[in-house]
């Protein structure tokens, strides 16, 4: 009893009012630490900066290829007679960004005459027919020219025609689907593909059809033949 007087005496309890008085002081303490860190997080994030940045575009090339545009693909002369030849000019361009390979293919299909069709006899009075299928007779060599040398001379000649872009094989008769007549329209370098550069001069083609004499000529009267051509492009780059 006696001891816990004299403690009490040597170490009193703290009177209520120095408690709060003590909470106010670790308070200000704390705030003054906080506001001292921020301070220092100002100051050391004022830092020199630069930001730069650089863009670019990527484009793919193109494969443009255009045939006798704006011309028509046209023959002359018409009229024909066995003997005869004529001529339809093809300018080809490359108007794309790309060098390019192409190819031809063709058919043909049987159509009216514009004339109307005689009445033909045999030497003893017997009928003839006419209007025969032209694509069994014609024949077709493609060639490359000079500019305005799609004509007899371009092409080598009536009598010895020069070596045609074409092969012996497709020169005659004409086949009903399309088929290769220069080259070929498989993926990749194929034998008689022709290359142009990108942008490069336009070349100018020559179909020359020949309609060679036979014994049975006046079957071939009053006929027709549509001839149709088609041209297939494709990129040469990463295209062996």
């Amino acid at each position: 009893m006696m001891d816990d007087l004299l403690q009490e005496m040597i170490d009193p309890a703290p009177v209520h009012r120095d408690a709060a008085r003590r909470r106010r002081l670790w308070t200000t303490v704390a705030i003054v630490g906080l506001a001292a860190v921020g301070a220092t997080a100002l100051t050391t994030s004022a830092i020199f900066t630069d930001n730069d940045s650089a863009s670019a575009d990527i484009q793919t090339g193109t494969v443009d290829l255009s045939v006798n545009d704006p011309a028509t693909f046209a023959f002359q002369p018409q009229n024909l007679v066995p003997g005869d030849t004529t001529y339809a000019p093809l300018v080809v361009r490359s108007n794309g960004s790309l060098e390019l390979r192409y190819s031809i293919s063709y058919k043909a299909e049987q159509i009216a005459a514009t004339a109307a069709p005689p009445t033909l006899l045999d030497p003893a009075g017997a009928p003839v027919a006419s209007g025969g299928d032209l694509r069994t007779v014609l024949q077709l060599r493609m060639y490359e020219v000079p500019s305005g040398q799609c004509n007899d001379a371009g092409t080598g000649g009536l009598l010895t025609p020069s070596t045609p872009l074409n092969a012996a094989g497709t020169i005659s008769p004409w086949p009903a689907v399309e088929t290769p007549l220069v080259g070929s329209n498989a993926p990749g370098q194929q034998t008689g593909d022709r290359v142009m550069p990108a942008a490069s001069a336009p070349v100018e083609l020559c179909a020359r059809v020949d309609f060679p004499q036979g014994p049975n000529d006046n079957a071939f009267q009053a006929a027709g033949v549509k001839l149709d051509l088609t041209f297939n492009a494709e990129q040469t780059a990463h295209n062996p």
